[in-house]
């Protein structure tokens, strides 16, 4: 595919500004995920729930809203201050605990009584005429009428009621205009405002999920960003093989340079991976050829290569690395997933001397030893320029891409087994040979949750 293009035009972002917008959707989601799961959304989630509950409103709007006038203790208490100050009220209890009408009760019950009936006998007693003249008064009358009245039952219950702590208390919290402030559902919502202006939680509600869609479904399960000052435990220099014999630092035969142990491979340089194919003579490298074994030949070039296979293999996935390489010279460079024995493999990154190559080795699904090659070749960018490349690997297609740019993609059956990183520099039979290195800045793995 030529980007030159999609490049011109604009539609290939630049790598910083993918970079940038990748890691920062990275951070966002990394942030969103952490908010998630922590504590303190859990609380406002459960304070969110009880402050929009309407029992909670209906509570808020009476304790604030309703004035003490608008009360039963109010109606109950002015109620009693009004029978209290009744004029009637006060002479029923003037009299009721007065000698007079001890007496008089007294009296009553005698046999004396009946001769009140008889005007002539009252008025020539003195003590019958005061009896007749008290029981003709107002204020016994007044007594004689409210005695065991609803409003002397009403007035004693009030006066009963209004003095009891109970009463003064809920007259006290009535009256109080700051009554809200003094409950603990205030101080529920006191909290939930307070988590509602956490920039956590604020991030957390102000955030739309769906922008993490494309992150939503992986988890990270390999990084490796070669800030360290030496090769990382994750790798290992030379090939990996299952076979023992076979794990060693040596060259496949046809090959135009010797691999060293880790003189070739440097780390921390601005941070980068950088593998250097340079142009030295070795007398004696070590050379596999599959049928005569080990032996030893003279190269004049020297390279490196480093593969995850004792720490890190996966099965399908998403594959991310920032790559470029140094010299345009007609030497290889690889990122690959691939198993012992290089097949299967796929080239997360490749350059064959003259342009980025992606591609895919899978053996058929026949008897025999037939090799299916899917190869892509990327044009109208430049190699020595940073760019990040992206392989998408699952039971049914695989997907590479270049920053934001999709750039091929092969449908159907993929390889099946667990395959491990490997990073390499090499003169093939048909390469020139020169000075050159592969750089790399960061590499990331991915595997659907």
């Amino acid at each position: 595919m030529n980007l030159f293009f999609k490049r011109l035009f604009g539609k290939l972002e630049r790598t910083k500004k993918y970079e940038h917008r990748e890691e920062r959707l990275l951070a966002e989601y990394k942030r969103y995920c952490d908010v998630a799961a922590s504590e303190e959304l859990k609380e406002y989630t459960q304070l969110f729930r009880f402050v929009s509950s309407a029992t909670f409103q209906d509570k808020k709007r009476t304790l604030t809203n309703r004035q003490y006038k608008d009360t039963q203790t109010y109606r109950d208490e002015r109620k009693f201050k009004k029978l209290d100050g009744s004029i009637k009220v006060r002479r029923y209890y003037k009299i009721k605990d007065s000698d007079e009408l001890k007496e008089f009760q007294t009296f009553r019950h005698s046999a004396d009584y009946i001769k009140l009936g008889d005007k002539k006998q009252w008025k020539k007693d003195e003590r019958l005429r005061r009896f007749k003249l008290f029981e003709a008064s107002l204020a016994y009358k007044n007594y004689d009428r409210l005695n065991n009245s609803y409003i002397i039952k009403e007035y004693e219950s009030l006066k009963a009621k209004v003095n009891t702590p109970e009463f003064q208390k809920e007259k006290e919290w009535w009256s109080d205009k700051f009554r809200w402030q003094k409950t603990e559902d205030y101080k529920q919502e006191c909290r939930f405002k307070e988590l509602q202006k956490n920039p956590e939680i604020d991030f957390y509600l102000h955030t739309n999920p769906k922008k993490f869609k494309s992150l939503g479904d992986w988890k990270v399960t390999f990084e490796e960003k070669f800030q360290t000052e030496s090769l990382s435990s994750q790798w290992q220099q030379g090939y990996f093989h299952r076979a023992q014999s076979l794990q060693n630092i040596y060259t496949v035969e046809g090959q135009k340079q010797a691999y060293t142990n880790g003189q070739n491979v440097v780390v921390g340089n601005d941070d980068y991976l950088t593998i250097n194919t340079i142009q030295e003579q070795v007398e004696k490298g070590l050379t596999w050829n599959p049928a005569k074994g080990f032996y030893e030949k003279g190269y004049l070039y020297t390279s490196g290569i480093i593969n995850t296979g004792a720490t890190f293999q996966q099965r399908y996935g998403k594959i991310e690395a920032k790559v470029r390489i140094v010299n345009k010279a007609d030497v290889q460079h690889a990122l690959t997933l691939t198993a012992d024995g290089q097949v299967p493999s796929i080239y997360v990154y490749g350059f064959n001397g003259k342009h980025i190559t992606l591609a895919m080795a899978d053996r058929e699904e026949y008897g025999d030893k037939r090799v299916r090659i899917e190869r892509e070749t990327i044009t109208g960018i430049n190699p020595k320029k940073f760019f990040v490349y992206t392989v998408e690997w699952t039971p049914n297609y695989i997907q590479w891409q270049v920053n934001n740019i999709v750039v091929k993609r092969i449908d159907g059956s993929t390889p099946n087994k667990a395959l491990f990183l490997q990073a390499s520099s090499f003169i093939g039979a048909n390469n020139a040979g020169g000075s050159a290195s592969l750089v790399i800045d960061w590499i990331r793995c991915y595997a659907h949750k």
